[in-house]
């Protein structure tokens, strides 16, 4: 199906000079008491009318439409709301009707089939006693090796409304069947030729049952159930109420809902593998520990508890003081402390070998960071595991560089910052989002590989001890992880990048950036963000005028008027020498992506199917979704904590990338269940001798998953 939108009314009801206009007290007052005098009704005419041209867009499948204005004949600026469409020409394609305001109507003749050389069908119901016209009746088509539904609706949009046959395009269509379902879900099976076609409703056929078009096609993946509660882990992640916008109004999104962190580990020595769950600021975190059949109990742990005023973004289990028994490492963050507060000094639980814990003093000294991820590996050889922590951002300075560190252990499990001395381009890395250790070169030591928001992903090749860092894309995104795995079997190691994706407002290209200036615009001593992406090739600010000059008030002077503002260039609300000093971050590549390695750490970036473009992923996991011997993936992301223009991205219940080979994936939903809300972590985790899978969620329960037996056989 194809769109066509039309303009709407003269005034505009949602123009900021009339909302600010009649938001004002006085003016509701006089609304309120029906007192508006005509002076006040003279100022509501002077807001602008603004003609635009109707809008037809062509679908072009995969949920992606390409306008066609450019290919529209005479078209014109009008005021148009009523809409109808029919062929009106009997030639076989729909025409299109518009009412205009103030103007006489208009017809959109359509010319794709003045030739008559594409086949179409119409079908002409009539339907039951109290429903004549069959409203809500459907065609079900089988073709070209799809399903294809039309139902009768006249109903389309604002004052539009028709009554006409079923108008269905059958050019280049090779139809296998075809079902008539009425109103009442009765059904009955059609034969669909080229014209008009009538059938009228029978009583007493069969039910249509859905299953046929649900089920048409076998699953590809095996399928999957949630055994939360027969595992019995019940763990509800709250994140505490921090309102961020308050303090950074400009910021594109918060980083305060990073959390919860999760780690998998054998803390007992029974052979079974634990859990620890982070929580948000004044709330309890929790250690699970597995039973033999397969439950898990919640471990009380005062000592860890008492640090609730931290907020857990990742931890890990590692062996810090090489006893034998492996210890928790906590990351801390939240965005809310700054500055040198000890709530974002990382932390360290030393494990008696019994899952007990005691807190370790001066693990980490002057480490203050806000960060985002906490990952362990003995880097100079000397026997005692070292550790990486990633700066997430700056606590009230979104835009700023954060310090990362790459920290030493003395063999207690106190940590020493050597960032200097070993890779000193880590310093100022920029927004870390993910950092993992990984022999990506092959040469028998572990690599940092880490990804960014606002910059690329990059790999620290470690040589004895020293590392050389290596770009591995130069597309700048807003990265949130990376997976290492094999995809093609080629023995070189590729990379699965979750990032923004598509389904949002804001679109980058290399052209078309979106961008981040970083200044104090109005010298108030305070940096500011001025988000900007590209509107008809012209370069402007996400923010509008209001949000803008709330932070800014010289912009309420500069601009009287939100169309003064809509009309001038970036450099005219904000003066060159304003953005040309401003710290300047460029996004230009939102896709998640898989990074094919050609050998040699060369990769070639690829985008992932459009089914895993619709939301951010945050973590994901290798899986054997249909034991094809090839490794697939499954995918789990969303996030709700956007600026109100932005809006929640919560389109993904769950991806599985099945691997078709040769870097090539399908993307699918889970079969038999789905993963809502904001997946922030995915952990394996062996239950019962059966691999399974913890996932957390952000402000949300936690949830265990597990493929069932059943197989899908090839």
């Amino acid at each position: 199906k194809d769109l066509f939108i039309s303009n709407g009314i003269p005034k505009r009801m949602n123009e900021m000079d009339y909302v600010n206009f009649v938001s004002d007290r006085e003016i509701q007052g006089k609304i309120s008491a029906n007192k508006m005098e005509e002076k006040d009704m003279a100022l509501v005419n002077k807001f602008p009318q603004i003609k635009i041209p109707n809008r037809l867009f062509k679908n072009n499948g995969n949920l992606l439409f390409s306008d066609m204005n450019e290919l529209i004949e005479n078209d014109k600026p009008t005021y148009s709301n009523g809409a109808v469409y029919a062929d009106f020409d009997n030639d076989g394609d729909l025409d299109i009707v518009v009412n205009n305001i103030d103007e006489a109507a208009i017809i959109y003749r359509n010319k794709s089939n003045d030739t008559n050389d594409k086949a179409f069908t119409e079908i002409i119901l009539h339907g039951p006693e109290k429903n004549i016209n069959a409203i809500g009746a459907k065609i079900v088509m089988y073709a070209n090796n799809g399903i294809r539904t039309y139902e009768k609706n006249p109903v389309r949009g604002f004052q539009s409304s028709m009554e006409g046959p079923i108008h269905i395009g059958l050019d280049k269509t090779k139809i296998d069947s075809a079902f008539l379902v009425w109103p009442d879900n009765s059904f009955q099976s059609v034969q669909l030729t080229r014209g008009k076609i009538t059938f009228t409703y029978k009583k007493a056929l069969p039910k249509f049952d859905y299953a046929k078009i649900s089920k048409h096609w076998p699953e590809p993946t095996r399928p999957m159930e949630d055994i939360t509660k027969e595992v019995t882990l019940s763990y509800l992640h709250e994140e505490n109420h921090f309102p961020e916008f308050d303090r950074e109004p400009l910021m594109p999104h918060m980083v305060s809902t990073e959390g919860p962190a999760l780690a998998v580990g054998d803390i007992n020595h029974d052979g079974l593998e634990d859990i620890f769950i982070g929580a948000s600021r004044d709330k309890k975190r929790a250690v699970f520990l597995q039973q033999p059949n397969g439950k898990f109990i919640r471990s009380m742990q005062p000592v860890i508890n008492a640090d609730s005023a931290y907020e857990d973004i990742d931890a890990q289990w590692v062996d810090v003081n090489n006893d034998g028994h492996i210890d928790l490492v906590v990351a801390s963050g939240g965005n809310e402390y700054f500055g040198p507060d000890e709530h974002l000094l990382p932390r360290v639980y030393l494990n008696n070998g019994k899952a007990g814990f005691a807190k370790l003093d001066h693990g980490f000294d002057n480490i203050y960071v806000n960060a985002s991820s906490i990952t362990p590996y003995d880097f100079n050889g000397d026997g005692f595991i070292d550790l990486f922590i990633g700066g997430r951002t700056v606590p009230s300075a979104y835009g700023k560089d954060p310090r990362s560190y790459l920290l030493l252990n003395d063999g207690k499990g106190h940590f020493k910052d050597v960032t200097a001395i070993y890779a000193k381009e880590l310093l100022q890395e920029g927004m870390i989002t993910q950092a993992l250790w990984f022999d990506i070169d092959k040469d028998g030591d572990k690599d940092l590989l880490l990804c960014t928001e606002w910059n690329g992903i990059y790999a620290y090749i470690n040589d004895h001890g020293k590392f050389t860092r290596k770009m591995l894309t130069d597309k700048k995104g807003w990265w949130n992880f990376i997976l290492p795995v094999d995809i093609d079997n080629d023995g070189d190691i590729d990379l699965i990048a979750g990032n923004l994706g598509l389904n949002s407002r804001l679109q980058a290209s290399d052209k078309e950036p979106v961008q981040l200036y970083y200044n104090d615009f109005d010298d108030n001593g305070k940096k500011e963000q001025v988000l900007t992406y590209f509107l008809n090739g012209r370069e402007i600010p996400f923010a509008n005028k209001d949000e803008l000059q709330k932070q800014m008030p010289i912009l309420k002077k500069k601009f009287l008027y939100a169309a003064d503002f809509a009309k001038a260039q970036l450099p005219e609300i904000f003066t060159p020498e304003k953005l040309k000093d401003a710290k300047l971050l460029s996004a230009n590549y939102f896709a998640n992506a898989v990074l094919i390695n050609q050998g040699n750490l060369n990769f070639s970036l690829q985008a992932l199917p459009w089914k895993a473009q619709l939301s951010p992923y945050r973590d994901a996991v290798v899986v054997d979704a249909n034991h094809d011997n090839l490794p697939d993936i499954l995918l789990a992301g969303n996030f709700y904590s956007n600026n109100i223009q932005m809006g929640r991205y919560d389109a993904d219940f769950g991806t599985l990338l099945l691997n078709k080979g040769k870097g090539q994936f399908s993307a699918e939903n889970i079969n038999g269940l789905q993963l809502k809300g904001e997946v922030r972590h995915i952990r394996k985790i062996m239950i019962n001798k059966k691999e399974a899978f913890v996932l957390v969620k952000n402000n949300d329960s936690t949830m265990v998953i597990q493929f069932t037996d059943a197989a899908v056989k090839k």
